[in-house]
């Protein structure tokens, strides 16, 4: 069992600390051996199907990444990872194209939007974490979307990240300007800045 370990350390670095039940059998382990190695103590379960190496940390975010390709994390979760609000969202918010369809995971929580093309592509960045990078829409794009769904987000939410916002060194405002015309939320956006400026 020993050799399975180092095999498991190993394929961990490959799959960021974290394994569905196929990746497992994939690389030639069988479901008892890896029932034994979650006994032990060497893999953990953490849903159905599901196992961490407890010795590599893990970031729940890079495994939504790989188990939804096309998703790129927006709204709350584009939010608190550029600091532009200090909200942790109990569930990380992703966009997907308008007809993707996705089989949500039990764990960790996800809360799908499907929005049309040019709301889907525009202002996606890659964003680093400590063991790997996720698709994130960037603080101009994720502030433009906030406001063209304020109604159901709340207005006090987005004027908290356009104060935050407003308040760096590096805010690009001409860019801001041309999401809001390219989402139509451009005299919205006018309108909040113009009080907050």
């Amino acid at each position: 069992m020993k050799l399975k370990h180092i095999h498991i350390a190993e394929l961990a670095k490959q799959h960021a600390g974290i394994f569905n039940a196929s990746d497992l059998t994939k690389a030639g382990l069988s479901f008892k051996q890896i029932r034994h190695l979650s006994t032990t103590g060497v893999l953990e379960k953490i849903a159905r199907g599901m196992y961490r190496f407890p010795q590599q940390s893990y970031d729940e975010r890079l495994e939504i990444a790989r188990r939804i390709p096309n998703g790129v994390f927006c709204l709350y979760s584009a939010c608190f990872l550029h600091g532009l609000s200090d909200f942790v969202p109990s569930e990380q918010h992703l966009a997907v194209p308008k007809k993707s369809r996705y089989v949500l995971p039990e764990y960790p929580p996800v809360k799908l939007y499907f929005w049309q093309e040019t709301a889907h592509q525009l202002g996606i960045m890659e964003f680093n974490l400590s063991e790997g990078s996720i698709k994130v829409y960037n603080p101009e794009k994720t502030i433009c979307d906030v406001c063209r769904l304020r109604e159901k987000i709340g207005v006090d939410v987005l004027k908290e990240i356009l104060k935050n916002y407003l308040q760096r060194p590096n805010r690009d405002l001409a860019k801001l300007y041309e999401y809001a015309r390219l989402l139509r939320v451009e005299k919205t956006i006018n309108t909040y800045l113009t009080i907050l400026l």
